[in-house]
C-alpha cells in the first residue's frame, strides 16, 4: 500500500484537483443554464462538463498505463492491470465519504434536514458538473439529487473510465490516434 501511494500518489491527488476544477466549472454552467429556465440547455452543459472530466481522466490515465508499460517491458514492475481502477478509488474517497453522509443525512433526518443540506452542499462543489444533469433529469417528478443512491453512482463514470484508459494505455491502443498515424505515415513515405 505505501508503495503505491509512494509511485502512484500525485496522480491520484492530480485526479481530484482536476475533478475540483471541472467541478467548480460545472457549477457555474450549471447555475448559469437553469436560471434560464431551460432544462435542455442546463442538461447539454452537465453532459458537456462530465464528458470533459471523463476526457482529462481517461487522457492522465492513458499516459500513466503508456509510462507502466515500458516499466514492465524493461523489467522495473510487474503488471498490475487494476492500478487505474485503485486510482480512481482513492480519487474518489471524498465523493464516497459526501455520498455515506448524505445518506445518512436522509436516513436519519432531522426536522431541518442540514446534514443532508450541508452533504448536498459538499457534493456541488466537489461534483458540480453532475449536478446540472441531477437536477434536469426526474424520476417519479423527483429529482435525481434528491436520491441518495444516486451520489453513489455518479462515482462510477470516472472510475470506469479510469480502469479502462490505464488498460488501453498499457496496450499502446488510441481511439483517434491511429487515424492520425496512418496520415503521417503515408506523408513520410512521399
Amino acid at each position: 500500500m505505501k508503495n503505491f501511494f509512494s509511485e502512484y500518489g500525485y496522480g491520484t491527488i492530480k485526479m481530484y484537483v482536476n475533478q475540483f476544477a471541472i467541478s467548480l466549472l460545472g457549477s457555474v454552467l450549471s447555475m448559469a443554464t437553469s436560471s434560464t429556465g431551460n432544462g435542455t440547455l442546463t442538461l447539454v452543459a452537465s453532459i458537456g462538463a462530465i464528458l470533459f472530466y471523463l476526457f482529462l481522466i481517461y487522457n492522465m490515465m492513458w499516459e500513466i498505463g503508456a509510462t507502466d508499460k515500458i516499466s514492465v517491458d524493461v523489467g522495473k514492475k510487474t503488471y498490475k492491470p487494476l492500478t487505474g481502477l485503485f486510482m480512481s478509488l482513492f480519487a474518489n474517497i471524498p465523493n464516497f465519504i459526501i455520498a455515506i453522509i448524505f445518506t445518512v443525512g436522509m436516513l436519519f433526518a432531522d426536522s431541518n434536514g442540514n446534514v443532508a443540506a450541508m452533504s448536498k452542499l459538499a457534493a456541488v462543489v466537489s461534483e458540480g458538473m453532475y449536478f446540472g444533469t441531477l437536477m434536469t433529469i426526474k424520476i417519479g417528478g423527483t429529482p435525481l439529487h434528491a436520491f441518495w443512491w444516486m451520489y453513489f453512482v455518479i462515482t462510477l463514470p470516472a472510475i470506469i473510465s479510469a480502469t479502462v484508459a490505464y488498460l488501453l494505455g498499457h496496450r499502446n491502443f488510441r481511439f483517434i490516434a491511429q487515424y492520425f498515424t496512418k496520415k503521417s505515415d503515408a506523408m513520410k513515405r512521399r
